[in-house]
C-alpha cells in the first residue's frame, strides 16, 4: 500500500507538498487583491484631501489627472456592476465615474452611469449620461432603446 512513499524514502526524494508559508503567502495575495477592489477610488480621495493654492490652480499637472488605464476602467465597471446588483447605487456610480476617468471614451461606463442614476431616481443625471453614451457610440445596438429612455425621462410629469 505504501509502495510509492517507501520507494521515495529509499531514494531520499520527498513527495510534492505545499508548506504552510507558501499557502499563507498565496492566501495573503488573494486577500490583497480583493481588498484593492473594494477600496474607494483614489482620485476622489486625493481630490478631497488636496486644496490647490491659487498660484497652482491655473497649472495643470499630470499628477492630478489619472493616466489612461483601460484595465483599471474595466475592473471599475465590474465592481460597479456588482454594487448595482447589490442595490448600492452610490458605490456603483463612484466606480463607473472612475472608469470614465481612466478610459475617457468608455461608452459602456456611461450607459451604466445612466442606469444607476435612473435607479437612484436622478432623472436629469440619467439623461445626461445616456446622451453621452449615445454621443460616444451613436450606432449602438441599443441606441433606439436608450433614446426611448431619454424621451421617457425627459418628458414632463403629468
Amino acid at each position: 500500500m505504501g509502495g510509492r512513499f517507501s520507494q521515495l524514502r529509499k531514494t531520499g526524494k520527498r513527495p510534492h507538498t505545499t508548506n504552510g508559508a507558501t499557502l499563507i503567502r498565496g492566501i495573503g495575495m488573494v486577500l490583497l487583491g480583493l481588498a484593492s477592489l473594494s477600496l474607494p477610488a483614489w482620485p476622489a480621495q486625493q481630490q478631497q484631501g488636496k486644496q490647490k493654492s491659487p498660484a497652482h490652480a491655473q497649472e495643470s499637472t499630470s499628477e492630478d489627472s489619472p493616466k489612461y488605464d483601460p484595465l483599471r476602467a474595466e475592473k471599475d465597471v465590474e465592481v460597479g456592476t456588482f454594487y448595482m446588483r447589490k442595490g448600492d447605487m452610490d458605490a456603483a456610480i463612484a466606480r463607473f465615474e472612475d472608469a470614465v476617468l481612466y478610459r475617457p471614451k468608455y461608452a459602456t461606463a456611461r450607459r451604466l452611469l445612466g442606469e444607476a442614476y435612473e435607479k437612484k431616481g436622478d432623472q436629469a443625471m440619467a439623461v445626461k449620461w445616456y446622451k453621452e453614451y449615445l454621443r460616444e457610440l451613436p450606432h449602438a445596438r441599443d441606441a433606439k432603446k436608450i433614446q426611448k429612455r431619454i424621451e421617457k425621462l425627459s418628458a414632463p410629469e403629468n
